[in-house]
């Protein structure tokens, strides 16, 4: 039983750190989204594979390409896609909709919440 004690008190800020780590990443993807939708002033398709490729497109101008592309580590939740208005706020695809209850965001703010 120490032993078992030891080793989840070892292991859990680990954990913590991986979490928060994955929660930052997703911030850091949502930021950009949200930048690229104000800026291009059209909605925004952040689309995350369960590899952790993300890719950002345009709505309107999909045929052009992704304005970017990256890799984020993998975790749950993923694949996942959402669509990011020029006004700041998003959703869930309908597509990627099971993903809400694993990741939570505030759809006015498009921030992620604890």
């Amino acid at each position: 039983m120490v032993v078992l004690s030891l080793v989840a008190a070892l292991a859990l800020p680990a954990l913590s750190r991986n979490s928060e780590r994955r929660r930052s990443e997703l911030a850091s993807l949502l930021l950009l989204s949200r930048e690229a939708a104000a800026r291009r002033g059209e909605s925004i398709h952040l689309e995350i594979a369960a590899s952790g490729a993300w890719t950002i497109e345009g709505s309107a101008s999909r045929a052009d390409g992704p304005i970017q592309a990256g890799q984020v580590n993998s975790f749950a939740g993923l694949p996942l896609t959402l669509i990011v208005s020029p006004m700041g706020s998003c959703g869930f695809d309908a597509r990627t909709a099971r993903t809400a209850s694993k990741v939570r965001l505030d759809p006015l703010t498009c921030t992620v919440l604890e």
